[in-house]
């Protein structure tokens, strides 16, 4: 599949590409990968740790034509039909949560509506900290790496601090928001500079914030991109309604994203930039970095800033 997608994304027009978002269309079936030591507290494996094996399978078959990042995937994750690129997508640019190791449990690719996301975080186990004045949750191992982050860095005179009230974990309805103050102001900025009609852009506004995905994804393939700036792709300064890695209360902005002292700090807890060009942004994956790439999770180098994304 992940070659697919690769052969996908490489192209830049994907409007022959057709997709009906509707009602529950992608939703995912939650799923959780088997418990593992935590990365804070015990010895890392060396190998990858979940396997597509079973009692009357054949792993070499199960494996056959898997990219590495798809075989370390949870046994039950719903892989999304090749015809689903807009979940494709969404697994390539912000997937790299889905082989999360330790005691964590990742989540859907995307959560339908607010029911569905809520429902799926009651049943995780979370800790609630305040850090500098602002309250926070993650679920309970990232939380763990993230407070002996914030040791090892005091005792280097670095701080390690969460980005406002949303930094850590948010709700379905969150994930909307975020997207509509993306969207909206791009809408309105292509439209007064001629790239789009407002008959077009009125339409694609009136659209249920999850409708507008695959609408917003086709405009950015001919380059009217919705980031804040309008120069990149808005999943790189966001994520699609339903589809944050902090709803799965894995990630976490932190104010301190320039200092090069404070990301090698969280790395060795632990936490690593995995969305490229979301500089505030950084995913607990609960292993160490020498680890990442036989989860199939690639090195990239932007700016003297690594990120870990699918391969």
């Amino acid at each position: 599949m992940m070659p697919l997608l690769n052969k996908l994304f490489r192209k830049k027009k994907l409007l022959t590409v057709s997709l009906l978002l509707s009602g529950g269309g992608l939703l995912s079936l939650d799923f959780s990968g088997p418990e593992k030591k935590s990365a804070a507290t015990l010895p890392l494996p060396t190998s990858p740790l979940i396997s597509f094996t079973s009692s009357t399978s054949n792993p070499v078959k199960i494996n056959q034509g898997k990219s590495l990042f798809e075989q370390n995937l949870p046994p039950l994750f719903p892989h999304p039909e090749p015809e689903d690129w807009v979940s494709l997508r969404i697994l390539k640019d912000h997937g790299a949560v889905f082989v999360a190791q330790g005691s964590v449990i990742p989540p859907s690719i995307i959560f339908a509506n607010a029911d569905h996301c809520l429902n799926w975080q009651a049943k995780v186990s979370t800790r609630r900290e305040k850090i500098g004045g602002i309250p926070i949750e993650l679920q309970t191992e990232a939380m763990n790496a993230l407070l002996a982050a914030r040791r090892e860095a005091a005792s280097k005179n670095l701080r390690i601090t969460p980005r406002g009230k949303l930094a850590a974990r948010r709700s379905y309805h969150d994930t909307e928001k975020i997207w509509s103050r993306r969207v909206i102001p791009g809408l309105a900025y292509w439209q007064r500079r001629g790239k789009l009609d407002a008959q077009e852009a009125d339409r694609i506004r009136m659209l249920a914030p999850a409708g507008q995905v695959k609408e917003v994804l086709l405009l950015e393939a001919q380059g009217l991109y919705f980031s804040k700036d309008f120069s990149k792709s808005v999943l790189y300064s966001g994520s699609a309604p339903g589809a944050s890695q902090h709803i799965s209360m894995l990630a976490l902005d932190i104010n301190e994203y320039n200092q090069a002292g404070v990301r090698a700090i969280l790395a060795r807890h632990g936490w690593f930039q995995t969305v490229v060009s979301d500089l505030p942004h950084f995913t607990y994956l609960g292993t160490t970095q020498s680890e990442l790439p036989a989860l199939g999770l690639k090195k990239t180098v932007k700016q003297g800033r690594i990120y870990w994304t699918p391969a």
